[in-house]
């Protein structure tokens, strides 16, 4: 949180009126709000507790049963009055672009405990503020939908002032960067849990010192989470026009068992597809990759058997409707095993005698995470893959690719 009473300027040369924005492609200055009965700050566009979101006005709360609010007089326009919104949402209608979002948050004459989520992020973590104190927060968010959705909850929370401020439009580097967005069969691992490695951390080595790779894949997460943490949020406000996001994810969707993780195949279309829009909306393209195979043999058939298959087709389907490249490392991944056996598989997994690295001193039999030499042979799959894809991004695979 960064205090921000020089973003919360009282004076605006140009208004801009919410309900426009949708037909702008661009803002050209930033939305404010004030919040509350009393006199309103100049500048800024007025909201009480009876606006309710429509279409025609471009902004409004979705539930006016949960919204309140107080004028509590005096001469700070901003301050001295506030909306009580407890469990519900305040929405205005964007163009899809970055943002930088202020708020003020408190009570001249009583406490405040606030938490915010915008597009289901928690931006603002739980804070409490005692009578006249104000909580003055600043984040940044990607849009995707063209519908910013602040869900505001806690034992009191209330709302004094917004600023949305559109950021400035990024440009094209003139070599790619490659962001990763995965779970720990992708991850950078540290040096401290060698041997252990994700494909992402061996894929540099196949492309040309021209290319940029940033990981930011990490273990335990579905498209979900991976989503409503922030990461995928991270990843749009830093790409860049000509820049690609490599997409893998399944092992954590599948998991039935965790409801935190879990991601039904036909939801896993969805979140994949707000990966994809999140990417193409910045002039980035993006990458399907299917979940790369575990180490799951079927001795009757002598072969391995596909992994998470419901999610290796729900990933192609996506691909095959949004006209995405998609690397299908699963059947790459499984066919390179199958000329391995059984037993020449082993080395590429995580599987370890007791007493000889420090990360696994009793030793582990793990047959979905890598060691490094199995990582690196996977990113070797995935380079072949993109450079058959006959993107721009294929030209800097490097020739050598073999084993």
């Amino acid at each position: 949180m960064i205090g921000l009473c020089a973003g919360f300027s009282l004076v605006l040369a140009t208004i801009i009126v919410p309900g426009q924005a949708l037909a702008d492609k661009q803002l050209t200055g930033p939305l404010r709000f004030d919040f509350g009965p009393g006199s309103l700050a100049e500048g800024y566009t007025q909201v009480t507790a009876n606006d309710a979101y429509t279409p025609e006005r471009g902004y409004g709360f979705t539930d006016l049963s949960k919204v309140k609010e107080k004028d509590r007089g005096g001469n700070d326009a901003i301050r001295s009055d506030f909306v009580r919104v407890q469990g519900s949402s305040f929405v205005v209608n964007l163009p899809l672009a970055d943002y930088t979002l202020s708020l003020i948050a408190g009570d001249t004459d009583g406490s405040t405990d606030i938490t915010v989520k915008a597009e289901s992020i928690v931006k603002v973590e739980p804070t409490a503020k005692t009578a006249g104190q104000f909580v003055e927060a600043t984040f940044e968010l990607a849009l995707i939908d063209g519908q910013l959705e602040l869900y505001f909850s806690g034992n009191d929370p209330k709302i004094n002032a917004l600023v949305i401020t559109p950021k400035e439009t990024r440009t094209q580097s003139e070599h790619p960067s490659v962001y990763l967005a995965g779970d720990s069969t992708v991850q950078t691992y540290k040096a401290s849990m060698k041997p252990q490695a994700g494909w992402g951390q061996m894929l540099a080595p196949f492309f040309t010192d021209e290319t940029t790779f940033v990981n930011r894949s990490i273990g335990g997460r579905s498209t979900k989470t991976f989503l409503i943490q922030g990461r995928l949020d991270d990843i749009l406000r830093t790409i860049r026009p000509g820049d690609y996001l490599l997409i893998q994810f399944g092992h954590n969707d599948a998991a039935i068992n965790n409801q935190e993780r879990y991601v039904s195949p036909a939801d896993y279309k969805v979140y994949l597809k707000t990966y994809i829009q999140g990417a193409t909306q910045r002039g980035a393209t993006p990458v399907l990759i299917t979940p790369v195979g575990r180490r799951d043999y079927d001795a009757a058939s002598a072969s391995y058997r596909i992994s998470f298959p419901e999610y290796v087709q729900a990933m192609k389907e996506t691909a095959s409707e949004t006209g995405v490249a998609l690397v299908d490392l699963c059947q790459l991944s499984v066919a390179y095993y199958n000329t391995l056996g059984p037993e020449g598989t082993i080395p590429l997994f995580l599987h370890l005698e007791p007493g000889v690295y420090p990360a696994f001193p009793d030793g582990v039999k793990d047959d979905t995470h890598f060691q490094e030499y199995g990582a690196e042979q996977i990113a070797r799959l995935v380079a072949q893959g993109v450079r058959e894809l006959n993107i721009p991004l294929s030209s800097y695979v490097r020739t050598n690719t073999s084993p």
